[in-house]
């Protein structure tokens, strides 16, 4: 018995002194409640997508993208993207097309039925976003994404 105290207790100092204050901990945890909820309402929605297939689409809303651009802008191999892309031609959201000036290239695109879920997706993001962040007043929201877009700014010039 004494042995599982000590490790409740070892355990609790390692929260205290390793994870409660780690910043990345924090972020993780604010994105967790964010995904959470949207999950939840995509699932309301029918909408059965990967976590990792939203970004795409995404990013294709405003043009159709090379599957190396796609690779670069979610910062994903080219492996992963493509077992991305393939699930979602499957779902007849995106469409995959040759360059017709770089034949060695495949342009993917939304296709008509792609684009109509970005929008209830974004929708669903957006309502998803609002419900989270209710917990906070209006000037700590507008102070809270401000700080986050700084702290994002400034890490991505490293």
């Amino acid at each position: 018995m004494k042995n599982v105290n000590a490790d409740k207790e070892n355990v609790s100092n390692f929260w205290k002194e390793e994870i409660a204050d780690s910043f990345f901990f924090q972020i993780h945890r604010m994105k967790r409640a964010i995904f959470r909820r949207t999950n939840a309402l995509m699932t309301e929605a029918g909408i059965t997508l990967q976590l990792e297939q939203l970004p795409i689409l995404m990013i294709l809303r405003h043009k159709g993208l090379s599957q190396r651009e796609l690779s670069d802008k979610t910062m994903r191999d080219k492996s992963s993207i493509l077992r991305s892309i393939t699930a979602l031609e499957k779902k007849n959201l995106v469409e995959v097309v040759k360059d017709k000036i770089d034949k060695r290239k495949n342009i993917v695109s939304l296709t008509e039925e792609g684009f109509t879920m970005t929008k209830e997706i974004r929708s669903l993001m957006k309502r998803a976003e609002d419900e989270v962040m209710s917990v906070f007043s209006p000037k700590e929201r507008i102070e809270a994404l401000h700080i986050v877009r700084s702290y994002a700014d400034k890490l991505e010039t490293l």
